[in-house]
């Protein structure tokens, strides 16, 4: 298996069969495309979901809080803490720990939520540091929202822009790189994308105003997610190139590094579906959030349409994030 998410089909032969006894306390199960479980508390529900960060050095800290959170908001929910788990390889120093909790800590003020605990370990299975983060949160009992809800007719709605994640992971680890091409606040521009990959309010705006779906934009960037959510729901979708929110700082880097910038890490942004788009829209529109429309949902297949005609959208395949290394950036 190449570098990044296992393949759907995989997935399906090698993990799903193998979930252990369904709980009757368990609202939400495991399936393709559901980041988050939920768990019965009677009045209100437990959300948890759990995430990894592999594909960011410098940023990987801040990054593995508010992804995990990120999730959280895909179902409506509030976070309230993490556990995260970091493992380092043999001789890192004191000062690369305390950086990366200095991070944690920065973005779980951010979000006003608590480190609840975790675990800290020094091995020599890993070349480099990882942090793996469980994030619980809460909602009502009824009012959360899942992947698998869309239905027929649904619009599909955007949030903000694609590619903002791996755009700012991008320019902060390839900085000096960029410098030799770009002007200092192109670069700054592009690493302050930093400042919008949480989707915890617009995730609680969509889910007050009668969002049927949600799923947040991560690995596989938006045609990952419109599979997945299509997938979960059991219904097709079609995805309007000409309508996709892309920044031209995010344009432009993908092109100097040569990657597909739909298919780019895009914590940042969510995709939603909704009866009536309107009212989602003008919602987030009223907090400064913009909102696009780019597809809808329909009876079957998943397709991209463009100027030049429909392409069927295939299971997300490894992000394009992991194509950037030594041997193909530019000189």
């Amino acid at each position: 298996m190449e570098v990044g998410k296992v393949p759907v089909e995989i997935l399906k032969r090698s993990v799903f069969p193998y979930l252990g006894v369904k709980r009757k306390e368990v609202l939400v199960h495991s399936q393709l495309g559901e980041d988050s479980s939920i768990i019965d508390f009677g009045e209100y529900v437990a959300v948890l979901s759990t995430d990894p960060i592999t594909a960011a050095d410098k940023l990987s800290g801040f990054l593995s809080v508010i992804i995990s959170c990120n999730d959280l908001a895909s179902c409506g929910a509030k976070p309230i803490g993490i556990l995260s788990t970091i493992l380092l390889p043999e001789g890192t120093e004191e000062a690369t720990l305390h950086g990366i909790m200095k991070e944690i800590d920065r973005a779980a003020k951010k979000l006003g939520i608590e480190v609840l605990g975790g675990h800290t370990e020094i091995t020599s299975t890993v070349n480099k540091p990882i942090i793996s983060t469980t994030a619980i949160g809460i909602a009502k009992k009824g009012e959360y929202i899942t992947t698998k809800g869309a239905k027929i007719g649904d619009d599909v709605i955007v949030t903000k822009a694609l590619g903002l994640e791996g755009t700012a992971i991008l320019a902060t680890d390839y900085e000096d790189l960029l410098l030799k091409r770009y002007d200092k606040d192109f670069v700054l521009k592009a690493k302050n994308f930093l400042n919008e990959i949480s989707v915890i309010e617009e995730g609680l705006i969509a889910t007050q105003n009668g969002a049927n779906a949600m799923h947040d934009i991560t690995e596989g960037g938006i045609l990952g997610a419109a599979y997945e959510i299509a997938e979960a729901s059991g219904l097709g979708i079609e995805i309007y190139e000409e309508k996709l929110p892309i920044r031209p700082e995010t344009k432009e880097i993908c092109r100097f590094f040569g990657i597909n910038p739909l298919k780019l890490i895009s914590s940042g942004s969510m995709i939603i579906t909704a009866s009536d788009s309107s009212k989602i829209i003008d919602a987030l529109n009223k907090t400064g959030i913009e909102a696009t429309i780019v597809g809808k949902i329909t009876k079957e297949g998943k397709y991209f349409v463009t100027a030049h005609g429909k392409k069927e959208i295939t299971p997300p395949e490894r992000d394009e994030i992991y194509l950037v290394n030594k041997d193909r950036i530019p000189t």
